[in-house]
């Protein structure tokens, strides 16, 4: 029994892969079962529409909700103290629109999101949002593989890397030539890293290719239950390290304004951040809900249910779960701050001899020696960070304690669950890595599902093979999954910051959002209206985003508050402004298009408004996407009597629930206040 505890390979215990023979045996069943389930396309893309309430919330949980989304707020909470909880808490409110959404996309009744586009306005605006779509998920992919290998290595105390080294394998890479500007092709070493990369894609790449959609839903219920114990499972072991809950508030001095729920503007426009104001929580709450609506896996989110109710309860409530999950994430991160900084801190080794140079230290093996001292540099160099020496630093040594602080602070969350969990019980290690792998394989397979499904149902089919069997798409969607997850593959090999990639995904999609909601709303946005949008508004996110130089320039000292004023981002134009400029020309764009511009035929136009107003009933049958069942129910009243309006009248569910959401943002603001004593 010792020997299992304590026998290590690949640098976990023989309980922790027993822990995650046990995850990958049961998740590999579920996929062979789901197999046998498929029979067409609404089988593969949809899930046969036959999942509950509580599926569904764990579904919408697990594919909005990936382990690098833990490892920034944890490393946000190290830098910025909790305020640093906002840069993932901040779409808490728009999370009550998601009750109000989520049956509007039900009611579309379509197997993609791209369905929505042929439906509503033409096939060369669903094309256009196919294109985009699959882009979005291969970009998501690559970034989720890119975190989630490095945690991986992180929780196997960085045994990969060291493996990787010993293998040495070579794979062709493509280098640029700084001098000349030119590009050559050469070799590297495959990393640590990328070897967990492999073995997570080839799970949840079998699986999905296995039993699409459904296979999905049903591991995310597994795997949402596991995504939250990777949410918490650290919590009580790294508070009871510093002392209790107690100790949080009595060593708070550790880093300077470590409890405030706000950062003020001098930290602010030292990070190249904006202080927290009602203009800025507006700004991007509408962006996150101008985007939302078109990342790729949020039609199955919305419509894999039974009815337009399974998707609003699971789409909300599944995303308030997550919301919960990072107040963990953020007072995991708090308390591994007093710990890590803090005397009692395992990166000074106090049971180690002290100095270095001495022969008893000398006695300790080799490879342990290093560790120790590297160890106490990061020690000394983050208390360095923290204390009032460090603005008398020169330049070159601010630069170096800062890389080691961001270093530090980027694998923080799987540092401390590695110098923690194994010292608690056998087998919590690699519970803790079964989690992480669920959170990042639920977001996975959807996004490789979905993203399948816009190239086969809107580009294969419509272009290249049409009237073929129902066997052959599914094979052809088994594969554009396939091949879509091997760009992401040779994608995350390029990365060297994936929160600037996970940012771009997010941003982006508003661009395109803008045509679903103005679509759905009013009856004169036009096919060239969504193209015009698009375009113009992509073109303002990247000028105000990569260019804010030229603005600055052209724009004038007047101007000058639309920008950060200092520190490492000086010149950079804030994040609230960048949305409204971009949004807002998109918006501008789009009216104008659409009023010198023939709209949609009116047939196509009232078929279309009639599904929007049609609620779904259980168990209904449709052919074709966008299509009403036979036995349709009566259309519901609109709000307003104006042709050109289309907005259903609100029901009391419809009510009860966005002011039922409200409240939860509330609370959840004020648990995280009472957590902090604010208030």
């Amino acid at each position: 029994m010792l020997f299992f505890a304590q026998a290590k390979w690949l640098g976990l215990t023989w309980a922790d892969w027993a822990v995650l023979v046990v995850y990958f045996v049961v998740v590999m069943g579920i996929g062979i079962w789901s197999y046998r389930k498929v029979h067409d396309m609404s089988d593969f893309f949809m899930g046969g529409r036959r999942f509950g309430k509580i599926f569904m919330m764990f579904f919408a949980f697990g594919a909005g909700t990936s382990s690098e989304q833990a490892v920034t707020v944890v490393a946000g909470t190290w830098r910025f103290g909790l305020a640093g909880i906002w840069w993932q808490l901040l779409w808490l409110f728009s999370t009550p629109f998601y009750w109000i959404v989520a049956p509007v996309m039900r009611r579309m009744r379509a197997l993609t999101t791209a369905d929505y586009f042929e439906s509503r306005f033409d096939t060369s605006t669903a094309t256009l949002y196919s294109v985009y779509g699959i882009v979005i998920s291969i970009v998501f992919l690559a970034a989720l593989l890119f975190a989630s290998g490095k945690m991986v290595n992180e929780l196997t105390g960085g045994e990969l890397d060291r493996v990787a080294r010993q293998i040495n394998l070579q794979v062709p890479a493509v280098e640029r030539e700084i001098q000349t500007g030119t590009y050559e092709w050469t070799t590297r070493r495959v990393q640590g890293y990328e070897y967990a990369v492999l073995a997570m894609t080839a799970m949840f790449v079998t699986y999905a290719m296995a039993g699409g959609l459904g296979a999905a839903i049903i591991t995310d219920f597994i795997q949402g239950i596991l995504t939250i114990a990777f949410s918490v499972l650290l919590l009580p072991f790294v508070f009871h390290m510093i002392g209790g809950f107690g100790s949080l508030h009595e060593q708070a001095h550790i880093k300077e304004g470590m409890l405030n729920l706000v950062v003020d503007e001098q930290v602010a426009a030292n990070v190249g951040r904006e202080p927290l104001t009602v203009f800025y929580i507006v700004m991007i709450s509408l962006t996150a809900l101008a985007g939302i609506v078109v990342q790729p896996h949020i039609m199955g989110v919305c419509g894999a249910g039974k009815t337009e109710m399974e998707g609003r309860f699971g789409f909300t409530f599944g995303n308030f779960l997550k919301r919960f999950c990072t107040v963990a994430w953020a007072f995991t991160g708090l308390a591994a701050v007093v710990w890590y900084l803090g005397e009692a801190s395992p990166l000074r080794h106090a049971d180690k001899p002290q100095d270095a140079t001495s022969a008893e230290f000398q006695e300790l093996p080799e490879a342990q020696q290093a560790q120790i001292r590297r160890d106490r540099e990061t020690y000394e160099a983050l208390r360095l960070r923290e204390s009032e020496q460090f603005a008398a630093l020169s330049d070159a040594e601010k630069e170096r304690v800062v890389a080691i602080d961001h270093r530090f602070a980027d694998g923080l969350f799987g540092r401390a669950a590695y110098d923690i969990l194994p010292n608690i019980l056998p087998g919590l290690l690699g519970l803790l890595l079964a989690s992480l792998l669920a959170a990042m394989m639920s977001s996975g397979d959807a996004q490789m599902v979905v993203s399948s499904g816009l190239f086969t149902d809107n580009i294969y089919r419509r272009f290249l093979a049409r009237n073929r069997s129902q066997r052959h798409y599914l094979w052809v969607g088994r594969i554009a999954g396939l091949v879509i997850v091997a760009i992401a593959l040779v994608l995350q090999s390029t990365f060297g910051d994936v929160i600037g990639a996970i940012q771009i995904v997010l941003a982006t999609p508003a661009a395109i959002g803008i045509s679903l909601w103005f679509g759905i709303v009013w009856r004169g946005w036009t096919p060239l209206a969504v193209w015009a949008s698009t375009f113009v508004a992509l073109s303002a996110w990247a000028l105000v985003g990569f260019f804010p130089h030229l603005l600055r320039n052209s724009l004038g000292e007047p101007f000058d508050f639309l920008f950060v004023p200092s520190g490492p981002k000086a010149g950079k134009m804030y994040e609230a402004w960048q949305s409204l400029i971009y949004l807002g020309s998109g918006v501008i764009t789009g009216f104008l298009v659409s009023l010198v511009t023939p709209r949609t035929r009116k047939e196509k136009l009232d078929h279309f408004f009639r599904l929007l107003h049609t609620p779904v009933r259980s168990g209904e049958k449709v052919e074709r996407p966008c299509t009403l069942p036979d036995d349709a129910p009566p259309a519901e009243e609109k709000l307003f009597n104006v042709e050109d309006i289309e907005v259903s009248k609100p029901t009391w569910v419809g009510v009860t629930g966005f002011v039922g959401a409200w409240i939860l943002v509330g609370v959840i603001i004020w648990l995280v206040g009472f957590l902090a004593r604010v208030w």
